[in-house]
């Protein structure tokens, strides 16, 4: 990703809720880097569904976009 490139909601998938029913966000790795990430909330995605990336456990995905473009 240059740095001409912003993250939108677009770039973001959204994946089965939480145990306790909370919308969660598959954003892939590639997108941003992991000290941006972490600072916005976001924790390594486990599964292989969608393979290596980040995944954000939001209400409001906007607050998170954001952040990583900030």
């Amino acid at each position: 990703m240059t740095t001409d490139d912003q993250i939108t909601r677009d770039n973001f998938k959204r994946i089965n809720s939480d145990v306790n029913g909370n919308p969660r966000y598959y954003l892939p790795v590639y997108m941003t880097t992991e000290e941006k990430a972490r600072q916005a909330g976001g924790v390594k995605y486990r599964g292989k569904q969608y393979g290596p990336g980040w995944v954000f456990q939001s209400y409001a995905i906007d607050c998170e976009v954001e952040a990583l473009n900030s």
